[in-house]
């Protein structure tokens, strides 16, 4: 089992902008992300008047998204949730063991 290493931010977070994007095209707004994330990054987007199905998601709380994590991504069936390439961000984290 691979050992999950520990890290720690070396600037604020809110200098950095790794948080999670969804494309609108691809959501069905199952909630999958919603319902996962235990940071509240994601909420339904405000509903449309006249619209019958639910709002597609979106993310409100960028912020909030641990940096290096892109567990949501791979929770979402329709692909509709992306990151930034995790190379460009090794620099705002320090690991030790």
């Amino acid at each position: 089992m691979k050992k999950k290493r520990k890290g720690r931010l070396r600037a604020p977070r809110q200098d950095i902008p790794w948080f999670p994007r969804i494309d609108a095209e691809l959501c069905n707004s199952c909630l999958s992300c919603y319902e996962f994330c235990p940071k509240d990054v994601f909420a339904s987007a405000k509903s449309e008047e006249g619209l019958r199905r639910r709002p597609k998601m979106e993310v409100v709380n960028p912020y909030s998204c641990i940096v290096m994590c892109s567990a949501c991504e791979k929770i979402c069936a329709a692909g509709a949730i992306s990151f930034p390439p995790k190379e460009d961000f090794e620099q705002y984290v320090e690991y030790y063991d």
